[in-house]
């Protein structure tokens, strides 16, 4: 019998010619990427009598990125950077992005991972980088400590879910709804401990933005690993790649064999999906938007790793031009990286929004984490961001609403959550 991509990936980093299911392996790390997490790695060595980490396996493929605290908001994170900072020093690390940092996982695949690989990060939307044919996971200090010592650690090797996307794409849906109608139907943890394989004929016009956005959200799913085979946009994106491109001849890129074993084949066809909204406080408490449409909201986010993307800002700035924020609602956006930035400047993206009356910060996890943006008491919110439990922006008694970017700003606009498909304001087709 074939083996799923990640069983693959398992087998090659084991040496080993198969691997199933539940069997535990020592795997080769390919690399390890850390935001300030990296501070709690070190010491999670101290607490165990050793002075720090006994030695990084590989600095050509330990990445650290200043994400989450960059800039920093208060005096504990502006310390916490401060030893980040002399943590550099003393381990010699080569790969330390400070000031221009952003979201971890953006500059992840804009910069470092390689198709094929099996990395490691700090952070649980780590699984974003199957976008690129990575099996990337997010690890604990303690895993992370022994993997970034010996460039090497134990797994039990996933099931696999197959993810079948048939249909059409529209304006009116995003790959975000896709991950919200998944878990509403068969809840977060649906895929616990698993790898999803995202494929079928949908999947193959993708776009790599839309890639990330549903990579990301394989954890809010459950899943260990989220990943999508390597084609021509992979290649395409990847050629773009300006920083360690000699690393990129490293790449082996992974296809599941055909008579692979799946748990579960699921096959949703877009042409019957309605847009999506996850009420407060989980994100498999999903319904059709049309079932929420005119709740009064306060705020409207777009960002994050999930939805700070290019595609993501453009298809808000296109719904926008023209138009007027609601009075009453704060519409904020924000770029996963400094290229994205860039890029969304050099359109005019922003003009768009600022003429809207929409406001852009600068990238980072700050909006979708609530270090900026935070709600108060019986405010509520709709984001296109990652999660939306009580309290994650701010205050408890807030309540925070899930969905895709149109869905978002066609609500910033009515100030009412409002369904992108009955809309009067024109957006055009995404890719």
């Amino acid at each position: 019998m074939g083996m799923t991509i990640i069983e693959k990936i398992m087998a090659r980093n084991s040496g080993l010619e198969t691997v199933t299911p539940g069997q535990f392996v020592d795997a080769k790390v390919d690399r390890v990427i850390a935001h300030e997490e990296f501070y709690r790695i070190h010491t999670a060595c101290e607490y165990n009598g050793l002075p720090g980490i006994p030695r990084i396996f590989d600095l050509d493929r330990f990445h650290v990125v200043m994400e989450h605290f960059q800039p920093a908001i208060d005096k504990v994170q502006a310390t916490r950077g401060v030893k980040m900072r002399e943590l550099a020093e003393h381990y010699q690390l080569r790969h330390f992005r400070d000031t221009l940092a952003g979201v971890l996982h953006r500059i992840v695949m804009e910069d470092y991972v390689v198709p094929g690989e099996l990395a490691l990060g700090s952070d649980s939307h780590s699984v974003a980088w199957g976008a690129l044919n990575c099996a990337g996971s997010g690890m604990g200090e303690h895993e992370l400590a022994f993997a970034l010592t010996f460039g090497t650690l134990w797994f039990k090797v996933p099931e696999t879910i197959k993810v079948v996307l048939e249909g059409e794409w529209h304006p009116a849906i995003a790959p975000k709804d896709v991950a919200l109608w998944l878990a509403g139907k068969y809840t977060t943890a649906f895929a616990l401990y698993q790898s999803i394989e995202f494929t079928g004929p949908a999947v193959a016009r993708m776009s790599m933005e839309q890639r990330f956005q549903l990579s990301s959200h394989a954890v809010e799913l459950g899943g260990k690993f989220g990943l999508f085979e390597y084609d021509d946009k992979t290649r395409e994106f990847l050629s773009q790649r300006s920083i360690l491109r000699e690393q990129l001849d490293n790449a082996r890129p992974v296809s599941a064999d055909p008579d692979a074993h799946y748990t579960q084949v699921i096959t949703i066809n877009l042409d019957d999906l309605a847009p999506q909204v996850a009420r407060p406080h989980t994100f498999q408490n999903v319904v059709p938007v049309d079932e929420v449409a005119g709740i009064r909201i306060d705020q409207a986010l777009v960002g994050s790793c999930a939805n700070g993307h290019i595609e993501d800002i453009e298809v808000v700035a296109r719904i926008l031009h023209g138009n007027k924020v609601h009075p009453k609602t704060r519409l904020f956006v924000q770029p996963s990286s400094w290229a994205v930035w860039r890029e969304a400047s050099r359109r005019g993206l922003f003009d768009t929004i600022l003429d809207a009356g929409g406001q852009v910060i600068s990238p980072g996890c700050h909006l979708c984490l609530g270090m900026q943006g935070r709600l108060a008491d019986g405010e509520v919110c709709i984001t296109a961001t990652t999660r939306n439990h009580k309290g994650r922006m701010g205050s408890g008694e807030a309540d925070i609403y899930l969905a895709s970017p149109a869905t978002v700003a066609h609500s910033a606009l009515a100030g009412v959550i409002a369904d992108p498909r009955t809309s009067t304001v024109p957006s055009k087709k995404v890719a």
